[in-house]
């Protein structure tokens, strides 16, 4: 009965990281994200969206919080070849850290590790019925964002992405000339 214990173990996956994600937004709170960002990794388990072009390929500049508790997120996306600055409204939810948006369908996006120095976001999107994973590291600067790495690492492995699915779009951003 191999199809039945490997449908079980992936049930038990899913309710570890979805407990491990409960775990981790119990004291989060919204303005603690607030304020200019610079992305230095993006990570998927389907790499083709986080390298260049692709259409989860973006770079976070800044978060503000809007009155009614939604979030405006500011980023540079590529767009007929040039990169220009969007933003999108991360709507809140019921759980404190997780909002959700649309862009190729829902979005359900995770604050899972939070301090001044650095954040880790989690987005998930259902595609077709399968699950597109992305993990996003961000720092306020880019040494600060490097404290978080161990964090960004452990969150990967606990999604499933592969090392080799992960790209480090510091080094890549329009921000600072496009600004």
């Amino acid at each position: 009965i191999p199809g039945r214990h490997s449908r079980g173990m992936k049930l038990l996956l899913l309710l570890s990281v979805g407990l491990g994600l409960a775990w981790t937004l119990q004291d989060f709170s919204p303005e603690q994200v607030i304020g200019s960002w610079e992305t230095l990794k993006l990570a998927s388990n389907d790499r083709s969206v986080v390298e260049e072009e692709g259409a989860y390929e973006c770079f976070m500049t800044g978060i503000a919080l809007l009155d009614n508790g939604n979030l405006n997120v500011s980023y540079f996306h590529r767009k007929d070849g040039k990169y220009v600055k969007e933003f999108y409204v991360a709507e809140k939810t019921d759980t404190p850290g997780r909002y959700t948006f649309e862009y190729h369908g829902k979005n359900y996006l995770t604050f899972v590790a939070v301090t001044e120095e650095f954040a880790i976001i989690d987005l998930e999107n259902q595609r077709d019925g399968e699950p597109l994973i992305v993990v996003e590291l961000h720092g306020r600067t880019q040494e600060e964002g490097k404290l978080g790495m161990a964090h960004y690492r452990r969150q990967t492995a606990r999604r499933g992405i592969l090392p080799s699915n992960i790209v480090d779009v510091f080094l890549k951003r329009p921000c600072a000339t496009q600004e």
